[in-house]
């Protein structure tokens, strides 16, 4: 984006804002902070004194640090009377902060190791499939096999995290229970790109986004399949546009497709006894729409008693994992992810289940932090005890 059609973009939304403040009732971070600075609205407004009517400035070190507060889930997009895209406002703010060089160190760190190893650990590509190890067979179709009926698209998060690395490993065994011919990209899988756009670089995400859908067209799949939320919106939203051209396979969500294997009858639960609540990631629920799959997953499971959050579906509360606020400000990040865990605590569920390696790992820190006595896992996780049982 040039500088001048920046201005004119932020112009615009900046003078739309009728400052009703629907957008900070709903913000996570105004919510933890409680400061106006650091709601949305007033974002806006110091962005309008900054660049509408100086024609451009420097960015000071304060207003830096509120743009980064922001954990991108979108509450504020949905809330927005004036229909303002929010999300792509802060996307292009923190583009000016990466141009100005007043972006955190943190953001610098990330690109650096998207553009040097194509995935945002410190560990080489090429360990990709490494989480496989932990199977008990590992399938020798696993890696890249041409003509599979499915990609399965691990995720960063999956392939390196030692705690998430269990996800991939659920996963893979249902689909085996479900006799799916599947394969994955094995080493060629580089990360969706979705953090370079909380980072402030979405003009690298193309390179990303054409390897990715290439090497999945390369194998003649009908479908690719992703377990992170926000590889899913990607995926679905963001490389079509990007790439201006169908992808020319079908991309689904894990919960989408274990919710069709289960109403197949592929996939045959047994009784699992619990209270289980459901956190609907934002880039999942809010952001894509896909509230119904993993909640028909939980429902299909017989003898589970399910208790929704106070806040749920399309307004679920935000787990603060979003948006590299734990670059930005883990303590923060960390703020927003144990109220979210005292909501699920207070369905009186022993389980917190949801679809996001991220949002996990963020409610299961907090659910320690907070000495509360539930477990977190993820829905394929779920689904593979029913099955074991």
């Amino acid at each position: 984006m040039s500088a001048d059609s920046f201005y004119k973009d932020l112009i615009e939304e900046s003078l739309i804002c009728g400052r009703c403040g629907n957008c900070r009732s709903d913000c996570p971070v105004y919510r933890e902070i409680g400061w106006e600075s650091a709601a949305p609205r007033a974002k806006i407004s110091l962005a309008r004194e900054l660049f509408a009517r100086n024609g451009g400035g420097s960015i000071s070190e304060d207003y830096a640090r509120r743009i980064t507060q922001c954990t991108m889930c979108g509450a504020c997009t949905r809330a927005c009377a004036a229909r303002i895209d929010l999300q792509a406002l802060w996307q292009d703010l923190r583009t000016e902060l990466v141009a100005q060089g007043k972006a955190p160190a943190a953001y610098t760190a990330l690109a650096g190791n998207l553009k040097s190893k194509k995935n945002i650990s410190n560990f080489a590509n090429a360990t990709r499939l490494d989480w496989a190890e932990d199977l008990e067979e590992v399938p020798e179709y696993l890696d890249q096999e041409p003509g599979a009926d499915i990609v399965y698209f691990v995720g960063c998060v999956s392939s390196f995290f030692p705690r998430a690395a269990q996800i991939p490993v659920a996963m893979v065994q249902l689909l085996e229970k479900a006799k799916v011919s599947f394969t994955t990209l094995g080493a060629e899988e580089w990360c969706c790109g979705f953090p370079l756009l909380a980072a402030g670089q979405a003009a690298d995400l193309a390179e990303y986004a054409r390897h990715n859908v290439d090497k999945v067209r390369q194998l003649g799949s009908a479908t690719l399949v992703t377990g992170c939320a926000s590889c899913y919106h990607v995926w679905s939203h963001i490389y079509p546009e990007l790439l201006g051209e169908n992808l020319g396979f079908r991309v689904v969500h894990a919960t989408e497709l274990l919710a069709e294997l289960l109403a197949q009858g592929k996939l045959v639960p047994q009784a699992l006894t619990a209270t289980v609540t459901y956190h609907d990631p934002c880039d999942l629920g809010r952001n894509s729409g896909i509230t119904a799959a993993p909640r028909q997953i939980i429902a299909g499971i017989p003898g589970l008693n399910f208790s929704e959050m106070a806040t749920c579906g399309e307004e679920s509360t935000c787990c603060g994992g979003g948006g590299n606020l734990q670059g930005a400000d883990q303590t923060l990040a960390d703020a927003i992810a144990r109220k979210r865990i005292r909501e699920a605590a207070a369905t009186q569920a022993s389980i917190v289940v949801s679809a996001c390696q991220q949002c996990e790992q963020m409610l299961e820190k907090a659910a320690r932090a907070e000495k509360l006595p539930l477990q977190v896992m993820n829905v394929a996780e779920l689904l593979l005890m029913a099955l074991d049982e």
